[in-house]
């Protein structure tokens, strides 16, 4: 259900939106130390970022105000993910809101893995409905599938990581 005064574009022309940046404010948090988030995980600051503005990847004690995250955050999402997204699914007629939850699958998983997934050979063949729903099959954490009952629930991500996918499943299909 997407809104009736919008109209698909090729994405390539699209940006990241502001709701894309907050959502990603809100997901990654903010950290001003160096984090692991998950042990033997890369180092992360500021909003999950792994590496430092010069290229550079984050060190444990490495530090990072509010302000310098933000600028990374968007400067990461921009070069590198949304940059990454237009190379594979440039060319494609898509929403604003089908755009950002590409990139923001992008800056989860890797630009390599979304232009892998589903979603973009389903959108390429117009069925923009089966491409949102195949989010719904991005579960694996730690070696499990989080969409299987008998891991949906566990407290250690599984639960967290699955009601990401629907709302990004319900943001791309513009709810």
């Amino acid at each position: 259900m997407q809104l009736t005064n919008v109209k698909r574009a090729i994405a390539a022309t699209l940006v990241a939106s502001a709701t894309l940046f907050s959502t990603l404010k809100g997901d990654e948090g903010f950290d001003s130390r160096a984090v692991q988030p998950v042990p033997g995980d890369r180092w992360t600051y500021g909003h999950g970022s792994t590496f430092k503005e010069d290229g550079s990847p984050v060190q444990r004690n490495d530090t990072i105000n509010r302000e310098q995250a933000d600028k990374l955050l968007r400067k990461t999402v921009t070069d590198k993910y949304e940059a990454g997204i237009n190379r594979c699914a440039g060319d494609l007629m898509l929403y604003p809101n089908e755009k950002d939850v590409l990139i923001e699958l992008a800056y989860q998983n890797g630009v390599k893995a979304v232009c892998s997934y589903s979603i973009i050979p389903k959108f390429r063949a117009g069925n923009y409905e089966a491409g949102c729903a195949s989010i719904l099959t991005i579960d694996k954490l730690q070696g499990r599938h989080c969409s299987r009952p008998e891991n949906r629930y566990r407290k250690d991500g599984c639960k967290g990581l699955m009601n990401r996918r629907e709302r990004q499943y319900k943001s791309c299909m513009g709810e």
